[in-house]
């Protein structure tokens, strides 16, 4: 695995090359190789990718080069969509940005600020674990039986290299005495869980006497680590993964999807194995939309992942009770979802390794093609089980499909299936449809109770919902700022400032815009991405994305802002509009704050002294609702 770029990832992406990124990577050919975008008047919408819905609430404006969920808030650039559909860090956003539309990147100095740079560090070190690791397997003793072992598996020298495998020695402190000798931070290591601190303040090595399979992000970092024992040992697990890290989460990493994903696409399905060796083997024979579930059952992030990538999803499980009970695990998981699965359900004690070995790998080809649905292969398992031999043994089988099949949330699929069911069991479609009807609303009473008492912890944070919520003359303020020529912005910065926005992630979003304004040569536009770019939370992307991409309508000017053309007074009025109805909003909030201050007041003077506050912030309103117009002289 080439890892040269990882290098450059220690240093920072120049202002200017970030900027390059923002103003070229288009967002809509971005997003539109991941979901099926629709023109809605100058917008696009789709069904959003990053929660589950039926209606679309996913807007994509080509003008701005934003995009906005109304469902769940998500919003930001074509760098932030990148960030959050492949789980990439900032500069890995930009990196795969620059090298979809054939950007040169320019590097300078250290990362942006101490979050980034531990961030980094943290790849940093797992490189420095990686390289390690590869230099024992090839260059020690005890590497040499691993690297036989790996061989006699059958797995190639050159997928050995490929994957970047390594060996982890057998002491206590191998790779502590590494660290160590080499005056690395071992503090780092201890975050990533390659070493483990002692009562003593000592240190100790996670992995010992294992194979090791380095975990890779989707952007090809190394992130994690999987460890093989190769002496069978009852007292250890077989397996060993790394903790959970800041670039680590197993339930949302695929093993092998860095490598795969193209293929996966091309193919338009995935194959699912449990184990990295089965991996290898199928990559190594040519078997290439694959990825593994990297030590853990299979999650609901896990699947959306995939089903980002390929609608498709045949799942491989050993043959023996443990491969079974993941299967049915993994059924009602993905009964949850849109995704098309399969399962393959090899003989008994056969993995994928094994099976390809024994009868080759046209036969298990054919296994795939051969996937069985969910219901056909709970009917095998309970047929090799003599579980159909009985009413009563069948009945039991019968209701645990339909249980199943009430997951599915899709009226018309879940009937489809229902029917499937009565078929299969030989039953009639009346008496299984009637008794999926009351597992469902069964599971409706579940979901209804479920959504209740998430209404009553909303109710509980309300002061919180208000803070997120914005004002039409806070979104229209917003909205106007970023759309008018330079000549209209100063009457905006020389009325209005931060304290104004009785939202306070308003005020933030509008003083980054003031700081821009007066860094802002004579006649440039308020650059609306650079300033999503700064905006250093998610929270307040999402507020400017939505204040940006929805409608919003206040005065009469409003629909002329939304076009490209407006005459000069249109704007004026518009403008004259927006700073009334927000300093009407501001200067109210204020007057009554101070009042209520007056009321718990006992010093008279102090009192007085709050009086003549709102008197003079009472005549400043006068003077904006009654007086105050903008009027530029052209």
């Amino acid at each position: 695995m080439n890892q040269s770029n990882n290098y450059l990832n220690l240093m920072r992406i120049s202002d200017k090359s970030i900027r390059e990124v923002l103003l070229r990577a288009d967002i809509l050919s971005v997003v539109g190789s991941y979901v099926h975008l629709k023109p809605v008047g100058r917008n696009y919408v789709a069904l959003c990718p990053f929660h589950k819905e039926k209606t679309p609430s996913f807007t994509i404006s080509p003008q701005k080069q934003l995009f906005h969920c109304f469902g769940c808030k998500a919003g930001g650039t074509v760098v932030d969509f990148v960030m959050k559909i492949e789980n990439f860090s900032f500069p890995e956003a930009i990196e795969h940005l620059a090298k979809l539309f054939g950007i040169k990147l320019e590097y300078e100095g250290k990362p942006s600020s101490e979050q980034d740079e531990e961030l980094e560090k943290l790849y940093e070190y797992s490189l420095i674990a990686s390289r390690y690791f590869t230099d024992k397997l090839f260059n020690s003793n005890e590497g040499q039986n691993a690297l036989r072992y790996l061989k006699n598996r059958g797995i190639h020298e050159s997928t050995i290299k490929n994957f970047g495998l390594g060996y982890a020695l057998s002491a206590w402190d191998g790779f502590v005495s590494f660290v160590q000798s080499n005056n690395y931070d071992i503090e780092f290591f201890e975050k990533l869980g390659l070493v483990i601190r002692k009562e003593n303040g000592e240190y100790y090595d996670r992995f010992r006497g294992r194979i090791i399979f380095p975990i890779y992000s989707t952007s090809g970092r190394v992130i994690a680590f999987g460890g093989r024992i190769i002496i069978e040992d009852d007292e250890q697990p077989k397996y060993l993964n790394s903790p959970e890290s800041r670039i680590y989460i197993k339930g949302k990493t695929l093993f092998g999807l860095f490598q795969t994903k193209d293929e996966i696409r091309k193919n338009q399905s995935a194959i699912l194995v449990e184990g990295y060796m089965d991996f290898l083997s199928l990559y190594q024979n040519g078997i290439k939309n694959v990825v593994a579930s990297a030590g853990t059952a299979l999650t609901m992030d896990q699947i959306f992942i995939l089903s980002r990538t390929a609608p498709n999803l045949y799942l491989i499980f050993d043959g023996d009770e443990a491969g079974q009970k993941a299967a049915i695990r993994s059924i009602e998981l993905l009964l949850q979802t849109d995704v098309n699965f399969k399962i393959v359900a090899l003989p008994e004690n056969e993995d994928p390794d094994s099976f390809i070995k024994k009868y080759g790998l046209d036969e298990f080809r054919h296994s795939i093609e051969s996937g069985k649905n969910y219901i056909d292969y709970i009917y095998s398992l309970a047929e090799k089980h003599n579980a159909l031999s009985d009413s009563q043994s069948k009945l039991k089988v019968v209701d645990s499909v339909i249980e199943f099949t009430a997951r599915v949330k899709d009226p018309i699929r879940r009937e489809l299936l229902a029917r499937e069911v009565a078929s299969k069991f030989k039953l009639t479609d009346s008496s299984v449809l009637q008794k999926l009807d009351r597992v469902v609303k069964n599971y409706n009473r579940i979901e209804q109770r479920q959504q209740e008492l998430n209404r009553e912890v909303e109710l509980r944070n309300t002061e919180k919902i208000k803070y997120q919520e914005l004002s039409p003359a806070e979104r229209g303020i917003l909205k106007l700022t970023c759309e008018v020529e330079h000549i209209y912005l100063e009457p905006i910065f020389a009325n209005i400032d931060e304290t104004d926005f009785v939202n306070p992630l308003a005020g933030e979003i509008f003083k980054e815009l003031k700081n821009h304004y007066l860094d802002l040569p004579a006649g440039e536009k308020i650059d609306t991405l650079l300033i999503m770019n700064k905006l250093e939370s998610e929270e307040l992307k999402s507020l400017f994305a939505d204040a940006l991409t929805e409608k919003y309508k206040v005065s009469d000017g409003w629909e002329e802002v939304q076009e490209i053309t407006i005459s000069d007074n249109s704007i004026e009025k518009t403008l004259t509009d927006y700073i009334k109805n927000l300093k009407d909003l501001s200067l109210t909030k204020k007057i009554d704050d101070l009042y209520q201050k007056v009321a718990t007041t006992f010093d008279l003077d102090e009192a007085n002294r709050i009086l003549q506050e709102v008197d003079k912030l009472i005549k400043e309103r006068r003077f904006y609702l009654e007086n105050f117009e903008v009027k530029l002289i052209h």
